[in-house]
């Protein structure tokens, strides 16, 4: 739906619900005034003449009264075409109209703010969408295949219809306010083309691209690609981790599973405003009073240290890797970025 058909229909159910609510108080005012009934009897009077169920009325009425329950009959009929009309509107709009789920998933799109644009809704990407999923990020999928846009649309997935290497349906998916891009296509050609054309609209973006060949990831990380990541080469990693350090394996699932209420790894950079900034490590970060452990301090000069020492300086820019329970590295978070 787009900005307008959403200024119209919540317009239209706004003025449809004060107009109901309206006849009500003023028939239920004008019987009580013009004959002096109870108010029950009066919103019973004016319910079963909006509903023209044909009851008797509760008290024989005045010629006063007469003329203003005729009244009240009019705007009535009216209000109720008004009712058929709004509704049968909206019916029609929702059920028939090709176009309207299109124009409603857009709005909602275009509402959207640091979310990820995902693009393709294969084995990789349906699985990508499931980990954003866990995780309550925002996303919008980006598929080529009308058939498989519909599976994502009964998934209840923000979706877009079309080539992700063109640059009209990247600008629909809203590139300008999302935060990443994840290309997960079959081709690694498509992958190169798609990473070109988000970093051209979209300096700013972080992405990540699927590689499925050894010789394409240092090309999509020429052409812009933040990181690439090849199934295969990641997969044969963890079958040989598995079978050669199994407990360090599970370990690492553990940490890395979003649903585990256990130990978790996070990042979160230090920004100018933080209070961590020219404080060492030990004054909020030791262990023993944050039950959180530094396990990585990214410079922003492209340096790491590794396991930092309590005397080590936290710096503006500073990328860290934590490990911890949830609610305690939720709590370092918010101290970093306060």
């Amino acid at each position: 739906m787009n900005k307008n058909d959403q200024v119209i229909s919540k317009t239209s159910f706004i003025a449809l619900f004060a107009v109901v609510i309206g006849l009500i108080a003023v028939g239920t005012v004008g019987y009580m005034v013009i004959e002096g009934w109870a108010f029950l009897d009066a919103i019973y009077m004016v319910v079963i003449t909006l509903a023209t169920v044909g009851y008797k009325e509760v008290n024989p009425l005045s010629p006063a009264g007469t003329v203003f329950t005729i009244l009240l009959i009019v705007f009535g009929i009216v209000t109720l075409y008004y009712v058929i009309r709004v509704f049968g509107e909206y019916i029609l709009a929702s059920r028939l109209d090709p176009d309207y789920r299109n124009r409603q998933m857009q709005g909602k799109i275009q509402n959207l703010r640091d979310h990820y644009l995902v693009c393709g809704f294969g084995r990789v990407g349906e699985k990508v969408v499931e980990e954003l999923t866990k995780e309550n990020v925002p996303f919008v999928v980006i598929e080529i295949d009308p058939e498989v846009i519909e599976v994502c649309r009964l998934k209840g997935y923000l979706c877009v219809v079309g080539d992700a290497t063109n640059e009209d349906v990247m600008l629909e998916a809203g590139i300008m306010s999302a935060k990443g891009l994840i290309s997960t296509l079959g081709r690694d050609s498509d992958n190169v083309l798609t990473v070109i054309t988000a970093r051209t609209i979209n300096s700013d973006l972080f992405i990540v691209a699927r590689a499925n060949t050894d010789t394409a990831v240092a090309k999509l990380i020429r052409v812009g690609a933040n990181r690439a990541v090849s199934p295969y080469q990641i997969s044969a990693f963890r079958m040989a981790t598995f079978a050669l350090r199994s407990g360090v394996a599970d370990f690492v699932d553990s940490v890395l599973d979003p649903s585990s209420s256990e130990v978790q790894i996070s990042d979160a950079t230090v920004g100018s405003n933080s209070s961590l900034v020219g404080s060492s490590v030990e004054k909020y970060l030791a262990n023993r009073k944050s039950g959180v452990t530094v396990l990585v301090i990214h410079r922003s000069d492209g340096n790491a240290i590794i396991n930092p020492l309590g005397d080590t300086e936290i710096q503006e820019g500073d990328r860290l890797i934590l490990m911890g329970t949830r609610p305690n590295l939720s709590n370092i978070e918010k101290l970093i970025n306060h």
